[in-house]
């Protein structure tokens, strides 16, 4: 397979405390000068994602919001990719004094606040769902996910998912990673996505993708894994 794109997530895959180091730095601006497509596919909210990283013109393609919003760098383009919140969810989060993020669409909070989250929502009848990593709560309106989001990309570029190598590290990149044709878990990932993962790079966060895109992609890119094509996920 001749891969085109190699998608990223970002926190605890790229970045390591919300920072892309130098080295992972040079190592994305390498395999985008070797003719590589670049896709950051991330729960951040879109403005604190811009605020964060200095890195965002390198990629392709940005999915942030956990699949909610499209960034297409190049053009500036953003797209929401379904309706904003309308307030209900973030309202009662507020009474009970239940600290959170507001996204344009995502709304997020930490994993103490898991289960009273889940109630309001149940209770409310309020159109969302949930996606955890090993921090935080996602919450998205219901048919958001960061596959969803990651495939509606692809089509923009004209990219199909089996031209794509993804590399994640938590719960929340199980469907993502699903969507692509080569699955990578860097060295810190839970062991969820290392069950999912056709190569488990030795290094952690962005060490294991500067190493992955170093050894892998520009020395000997012959060397990928041969994939085996999986029922129920795009690979027949």
């Amino acid at each position: 397979m001749n891969y085109r794109m190699l998608a990223f997530d970002y926190d605890e895959t790229l970045a390591a405390h919300g920072v892309i180091e130098p080295p992972t730095a040079e190592a994305l601006a390498a395999a985008k000068t070797a003719g590589c497509q670049l896709a950051l596919v991330t729960g951040r909210p879109h403005e604190e994602l811009l605020g964060l990283c200095p890195h965002v013109p390198l990629f392709d393609l940005v999915v942030d919001e956990n699949g909610a919003v499209l960034h297409i760098p190049a053009t500036g383009q953003v797209d929401e990719l379904c309706a904003r919140p309308d307030g209900r969810l973030r309202a009662e989060l507020a009474r009970r004094e239940i600290p959170f993020v507001a996204g344009r669409i995502v709304t997020i909070t930490r994993r103490p606040h898991e289960t009273e989250t889940l109630a309001i929502i149940r209770e409310g009848g309020l159109p969302y769902e949930t996606f955890a990593n090993r921090f935080a709560v996602m919450i998205v309106p219901r048919g958001v996910s960061k596959a969803k989001g990651f495939r509606a990309g692809l089509a923009r570029l004209g990219l199909a998912p089996d031209e794509v190598i993804a590399v994640g590290d938590d719960q929340n990149d199980v469907d993502f990673l699903r969507a692509a044709g080569l699955r990578v878990a860097v060295a810190n990932a839970i062991d969820a996505v290392k069950a999912e993962a056709d190569l488990v790079t030795s290094r952690p966060n962005g060490e294991g993708v500067a190493e992955f895109i170093r050894e892998r992609i520009l020395k000997s890119p012959g060397s990928m894994p041969d994939v085996p094509r999986r029922r129920g996920d795009g690979r027949g």
